[in-house]
């Protein structure tokens, strides 16, 4: 991929993406220690499937997981047949995504639902997304804080606009306002990227540091003015900035950033933020 790239692509050497490497996980660790912290009764995962639980046969623009457990591995897409030690669990909090399933239909969300684990992709034995599996391991090592995994469509058109998920952002956190858990959001997705588009590698920084200085300034509700407009920037992996925009329609106040790094070596504007915890808000 390297002659497809620009130029700064041959800047990236192993000593530079091993500082990458040590970037991301320090970033982790901070939103570990942020979670841990809070101390959350769950933990709403959104963010795209990106054909592990759905294909083509059904592929919903949103949909709530209401069952009692979800499995997936861990392992690396690179690795064909993952072993069973890679396999995770994650226990569900079913009541309360079934309370949010009708809360969130009552607030006028066509909101889809299965509480099967039932891969439809192609291949099945990888289990539920990786917008979950990877980061719960990293955010959750224990993996003994219940989870939520809420599906985002963000590829395979048509899409939910950027103006549907902040409000969808804003109703999970006025649905949950009056709830006694302790819920925390948790946004799984990169910022532009395409993987494996024409743009494979091409970065567009500019786009991912307005993102970041919009919900770091608490400004989130100009995302909503995102994908109005066809460009190659926001095609492909870009369009998992919807999971942002869902969290930051959540958290309407200030964000703090942790880490970005346009990482051509992984095609991936990596960001890493956090809201501060606010007494009567996720």
């Amino acid at each position: 991929m390297k002659a497809s790239q620009p130029h700064t692509a041959q800047l990236e050497t192993m000593d530079v993406i091993r500082g990458y490497v040590s970037r991301i996980d320090a970033a982790f660790e901070v939103l570990r220690g942020k979670l841990e912290a809070y101390r959350p009764d769950a933990v709403i995962f959104v963010g795209d499937d990106q054909e592990d639980m759905f294909d083509a046969r059904c592929n919903p623009a949103m949909c709530l997981f209401t069952g009692e457990e979800v499995w997936g591995s861990s392992a690396p897409f690179y690795v064909d047949q993952p072993s069973s030690d890679s396999r995770i669990r994650m226990k569900v909090h079913s009541d309360l995504s079934k309370f949010l399933l009708e809360r969130l239909l009552d607030a006028g969300f066509d909101m889809a639902n299965t509480s099967v684990m039932n891969p439809m992709g192609p291949h099945p034995e990888r289990g539920t997304s990786h917008m979950i599996v990877y980061p719960a391991r990293r955010l959750l090592p224990k993996l003994d804080v219940p989870i939520i995994p809420l599906f985002l469509n963000c590829y395979f058109p048509p899409l939910p606009s950027a103006k549907r998920c902040w409000q969808l952002g804003q109703a999970l956190a006025q649905i949950l306002a009056d709830r006694p858990e302790r819920i925390a959001i948790y946004a799984s997705g990169g910022l532009s990227h395409d993987p494996v588009g024409p743009r494979a590698g091409w970065i567009d920084e500019p786009l991912d540091r307005w993102v970041l200085d919009t919900i770091a300034s608490n400004r989130g509700e100009r995302l909503q003015h995102l994908f109005t407009m066809d460009s190659a920037s926001m095609r492909g992996g870009t369009g998992e900035t919807r999971a942002w925009i869902v969290a930051a329609g959540a958290c309407a106040w200030n964000a703090e950033i942790v880490e970005y790094i346009p990482a051509h070596h992984t095609k991936t504007g990596l960001g890493f933020a956090y809201w501060p915890e606010r007494k009567g808000a996720l």
